[in-house]
């Protein structure tokens, strides 16, 4: 499990790794961790294969670029230089659900829905394609973002086709994004037969480029890193009641120090005795 703490050239590296294993016969599971629970599926569907990426359009705004519309916000930029970027632009147009250093330099915001208003899917950091269902109508005059950019595309003469139907949209993915091929909005509603994307396996590659940038940031660090080789500690330490693990009275048993049970069959009302030496201060504090 990896994410942004590694760099390019490790990610690189570490992406190679299941092929000095393929002689042996063994399994290899990389699983990356992004920022959001749709990342893959943005990746997929082509966000960072533009003409341009988002510094390139930042720097261009005010010479090249007079307006923008913008879905979301430039997350992957500093924020001084979205600033000072959206400020020179003539006219934008941003797409949001919430209030936003980016909205803050809109000259009009249109309302996006939130997950619980829409129909539609993520795909996970499995790549399994997940339904995503609506629990309620989008409040005011929010509309999912799919519905916003058709429609904003019927004023302009172009027709997506999609009739306000997720499915159709859906069908649109599988028809042109590779790995999707074949999928089927409907074949995502049983949730205990996932559906995964077949994504294309990268080739071999000499990783010696790779692994000289590796050597060189480790080379360059200062302090110099020591390998941590001590094994931490897992415990209560690690989970804090929460809105979710309220409901769950174990979830308490375990938080006050306790030992894990054999079961979890065990009664509100059952009582234990906690060992002061047992309790430790929390290391992680969340919200």
């Amino acid at each position: 499990m990896f994410g942004g703490e590694l760099s390019r050239d490790a990610q690189a590296v570490v992406g190679h790794l299941p092929y000095s294993h393929v002689s042996e016969g063994r399994r290899v599971l990389l699983h990356p961790l992004p920022l959001f629970n749709n990342s893959i599926g943005a990746h997929d569907m082509g966000w960072d294969k533009g003409a341009m990426n988002v510094s390139q359009m930042l720097e261009a705004a005010g010479s090249e670029i007079h307006a923008m519309y913008v879905a979301g916000s430039f997350l992957s930029a500093p924020l001084e230089n979205r600033e000072d970027a959206l400020g020179r632009l003539e006219f934008l147009v941003v797409q949001e659900l919430f209030e936003t250093a980016t909205s803050n330099y809109a000259d009009v915001i249109l309302p996006a829905a939130s997950f619980a208003e829409i129909d539609g899917t993520f795909t996970n950091n499995d790549g399994f394609v997940q339904r995503v269902r609506q629990s309620i109508p989008p409040v005011h005059q929010s509309k999912p973002d799919w519905v916003i950019t058709s429609q904003l595309a019927s004023e302009l003469g172009v027709d997506f086709g999609f009739r306000l139907s997720a499915s159709a949209v859906f069908r649109e993915i599988a028809d042109n994004v590779p790995g999707y091929t074949n999928l089927r909005y409907p074949l995502l509603k049983d949730e205990t037969q996932p559906v995964q994307v077949k994504h294309s396996l990268a080739q071999q590659q000499d990783t010696l480029d790779w692994m000289v940038g590796v050597r060189t940031v480790l080379e360059e660090m200062n302090p110099p890193a020591q390998k941590l080789t001590r094994t931490p500690e897992v415990g209560h330490e690690l989970f804090r009641i929460g809105t979710l693990t309220d409901k769950v009275p174990q979830f308490h048993l375990l938080a006050a120090g306790n030992p894990r049970p054999e079961t979890v069959r065990i009664s509100p009302l059952y009582q234990i005795t906690v060992d002061a030496d047992l309790r430790r201060e929390a290391a992680v504090v969340g919200d």
